[in-house]
């Protein structure tokens, strides 16, 4: 699929999900995305038949010198992202980002904190962040050729979570070994260097470089291992149905797909469970990456959700979608919440996936769009009659869905989706895979969302013996948010809009008490945090008690109707979201196991 296609698949599927009146939804009524795509080259070609033709905006042939040094706040040079956007085609405003032509550079800044670049001359705002704990800090500038334009900018922290515990990472990258160069089939540039560096400036303390086919990245990305990064090491294994990240995995694990005659279910199953198996057997954790994802040989098979447990993550939100309803991020959330709802809990992460560190696989096409439909407003070409439905159409997905695409778009690259994982102690790969599996960690493209209920975090499981609890939030953001909403089990959401306690030097604090929070028949709950799809963050669950014995046989019936397997991790015996046993169903018996050893067959006495 390429780079303009996919963006108008996002597209239309948001659009999809605007007009959809319920949170699921099928594909009936959907506008068929091949005519939309050839409505659209047609348009082009009668605007070109009647002398319009879309040129790119050259940029002014003379430059100037930008020398830009970004420090901490001890004056140590430190790599941040450099955004800078040519004023003379945008209007910028900090949280409004930008209207007109997409035409901002993405730079970033060395180890020493140094940016030295050549830019067309005329005045730019230029931005300068790092993630999600520092503030945001923007300057507008004027570039000439008479002299050299020399910027310094301190960083000012909003949050240190590393000195509680919290670091955040990208779960989902691609470098030039995913490229023809080396037998893969995407057209990345980037060495995994540039890669770490680009990492670090978006604040992340822990990566995994997750090539397509091969592991020829990982001697040199273990080498990028110090004392604020650590490299994990990974491989995103193709499938034919899914793709499986291994995580933490030095070999390279290959699922062996079959040719047409041998293309059976239980030879595709049976492979899922051999290299999530070997994965585990060599100490690595496997992921569900994208299992929503708009192609087929990359997305998960929803007839083997029966299996879905043998991953001990699931990405349901992937950076080259943006998680709104609608979009396959949003079809992953669902997966996911409803699996819970099933009370089989697989750990939510999330993955950049990104394959240009530069961001601006949309500009052009965003531009062009553009520029056709201002054509079409304009009455510039006479249009048939016969076009009236897909002109409606158009003009729904121009006006409602154009502007949230190209805001998004503009946070595209490494870590712009980040998962914030709990460790204690010493950083390690191990240490940071545990915490991933346990579900301790938040993911997100902007704020810091940490719940705490009784001094447990997400992941955690609690007892409780009232029907009252106190949740301490803990919500920062360097860009304003809007409401926090509570999920709990049943389908149940609240929701609350939010004021900031104080917006001091950008830091804009929602953080607060919930007290007594009721909670009677709840067995989890998780957060999500939002101004739109370019600013939020979605917790893991925290569990409250177990179930209770009576419960034991609704369990046992879901293995029946799953069968012929499914797994129930536990480590409590009354809490099926736990980890430790696992519990499915074989014809017509109950098989207990531990460790990957069989315990018991046929009685529930060891749940008792």
């Amino acid at each position: 699929m390429s780079k303009y296609t996919k963006l108008l698949s996002i597209g239309n599927n948001i659009l999809r999900g605007m007009e959809s009146t319920s949170e699921e939804y099928g594909k009936d009524g959907e506008y068929d995305l091949e005519r939309l795509y050839n409505i659209i080259q047609w348009l082009e070609a009668l605007c070109n038949h009647h002398g319009f033709y879309y040129i790119p905006k050259q940029c002014v042939t003379e430059s100037g010198t930008v020398k830009i040094f970004v420090k901490d706040k001890t004056g140590k040079g430190v790599p941040a992202q450099v955004k800078l956007f040519p004023l003379e085609a945008n209007k910028y405003t900090a949280n409004n980002r930008v209207y007109g032509d997409v035409r901002f550079i993405r730079e970033i800044t060395d180890w020493t904190g140094r940016l030295d670049t050549i830019l067309p001359i005329g005045d730019y705002c230029i931005e300068i962040s790092k993630g999600s704990e520092y503030a945001i800090s923007t300057a507008i500038v004027s570039v000439s050729t008479s002299q050299t334009l020399q910027l310094e900018n301190e960083l000012i922290p909003i949050i240190n979570l590393k000195q509680e515990g919290w670091y955040s990472g990208d779960l989902h990258h691609h470098s030039i070994y995913s490229s023809p160069v080396y037998g893969g089939t995407d057209p990345v540039n980037e060495s995994p260097a540039q890669v770490c560096q680009s990492m670090v400036a978006m604040g992340a303390s822990f990566g995994a470089l997750s090539d397509h086919h091969n592991t020829l990245n990982h001697k040199e990305w273990g080498m990028f291992k110090s004392d604020y990064f650590t490299p994990i090491l990974s491989k995103e294994i193709s499938t034919s149905n899914g793709h499986v990240m291994s995580l933490g995995v030095d070999e390279d694990i290959i699922y062996h797909i079959p040719n047409k005659e041998g293309r059976t279910d239980d030879y595709l199953r049976n492979e899922f469970i051999r290299i999530t198996k070997e994965i585990k057997s060599l100490g690595g954790l496997p992921q569900i990456n994208h299992p929503r994802d708009l192609s087929k040989s990359i997305s998960w098979n929803n007839d083997y959700n029966d299996i879905i447990q043998i991953f001990e993550t699931m990405e349901i939100w992937n950076g080259s979608n943006p998680m709104i309803k609608g979009s396959t991020n949003y079809e992953a959330f669902l997966l996911w919440k409803n699996l819970l709802e099933e009370g089989r809990y697989i750990p939510a992460t999330t993955g950049s996936d990104t394959h240009n560190i530069l961001g601006n696989d949309y500009h052009e096409y965003f531009n062009k769009l553009y520029w056709l439909f201002d054509l079409i407003k304009r009455d510039k070409v006479s249009l048939p009659k016969e076009l009236d439905v897909d002109l409606a159409y158009l003009n729904k997905l121009f006006e409602n869905v154009l502007p949230i695409l190209k805001k998004w778009s503009e946070y595209l690259t490494s870590a712009c989706v980040r998962t914030y994982a709990y460790v204690n102690g010493i950083v390690s790969q191990e240490k940071i895979l545990d915490s991933l599996k346990q579900g301790h960690s938040f993911l997100t493209n902007g704020p810091i969302l940490i719940p705490e209920i009784n001094g447990k975090i997400p992941g955690d499981r609690i007892h409780v013996t009232t029907d009252k609890v106190n949740i301490k939030l803990k919500l920062l953001a360097n860009r304003p948010i809007k409401k926090i909403s509570i999920y709990c089990n049943g389908n149940k959401l609240l929701s609350f809009k939010l004021e900031p306690n104080n917006t001091l030097q950008e830091k804009y604090d929602y953080s607060r008490l919930f007290s007594d929070f009721d909670i009677k028949d709840v067995k989890w709950m998780f957060f999500i945090a939002e101004d739109d799809c370019t600013n939020m963050a979605i917790t893991n669950p925290i569990f409250l008690n177990g179930l209770r014995m009576e419960t034991l046989m609704t369990e046992l019936e879901l293995a029946v109707k799953y069968k012929p397997y499914i797994w129930f991790d536990r480590k409590d015996p009354f809490d099926i979201t736990a980890v430790g046993y696992t519990v499915f169903r074989e014809d017509t018996q109950v098989c207990h196991f531990q460790n990957g050893e069989l315990l018991q067959i046929g009685s529930v006495s060891i749940l008792l």
